[in-house]
């Protein structure tokens, strides 16, 4: 790379790797050309932002980058190498989030830090879209997790327990409702729990 990072935020599209910067270092952003074997800097967008996690929408050529400030929704679209302006106030953009079937999803906690609901974004019409549960969990999802998309309206938020030394995750469906919102069901009402106990593995996380 050309400037040193600490834990950066990195995507991989079209044979390019993103690296955008997370903790304040000199450079906003670069992109490394895997048959080149180049680095070059990112264009930075057209204000200075913080960002939440980006989020790769690959079936537009772009990045989601929230602007933690302002609430400014962006979008990079690495195929012109150009930023534009979705959204001025978009509203909450936690560090877990993801797109399902054109629905941008990013995970609500309350003012305790505990799991609250999903909020819905819909990304051809750029409206939120109401999130209604059709079915409910008693597990408190941990906000050092990650929403990971599967496709076919599902995802999975999953998260590592290190005190009991396993994996857990919640797969959650999702489909539009005749009202315009969207419907959410978890598949069982509590985390499905994988162990691992490899005497190899000191630390885990989940990017």
């Amino acid at each position: 790379m050309l400037f040193p990072r600490a834990f950066p935020l990195v995507f991989a599209a079209e044979g390019m790797i993103y690296v955008f910067e997370q903790l304040g270092f000199e450079s906003f952003g670069e992109v490394y050309n895997i048959s080149g074997d180049i680095w070059e800097p990112l264009s930075p967008p057209p204000e200075a932002i913080a960002l939440s996690n980006p989020v790769l929408d690959s079936s537009r050529s772009r990045i989601l980058v929230h602007c933690l400030v302002n609430d400014s929704l962006y979008a990079y679209y690495y195929d012109r190498k150009s930023w534009v302006c979705l959204e001025q106030k978009f509203c909450y953009w936690s560090d877990l989030a993801s797109i399902v079937d054109d629905v941008l999803y990013t995970v609500m906690y309350n003012y305790s830090g505990e799991f609250c609901s999903l909020e819905a974004y819909n990304l051809l019409d750029k409206k939120h879209l109401p999130v209604k549960w059709s079915s409910e969990f008693s597990v408190d999802p941990a906000r050092s997790g990650t929403l990971f998309r599967l496709g076919n309206g599902e995802c999975i938020l999953g998260w590592v327990n290190h005190i009991d030394m396993s994996f857990e995750y919640i797969r959650v469906n999702m489909w539009c409702n005749e009202q315009g919102g969207i419907h959410a069901a978890a598949e069982h009402h509590s985390a499905i729990t994988v162990p691992y106990r490899s005497k190899d593995i000191c630390d885990i996380f989940l990017f």
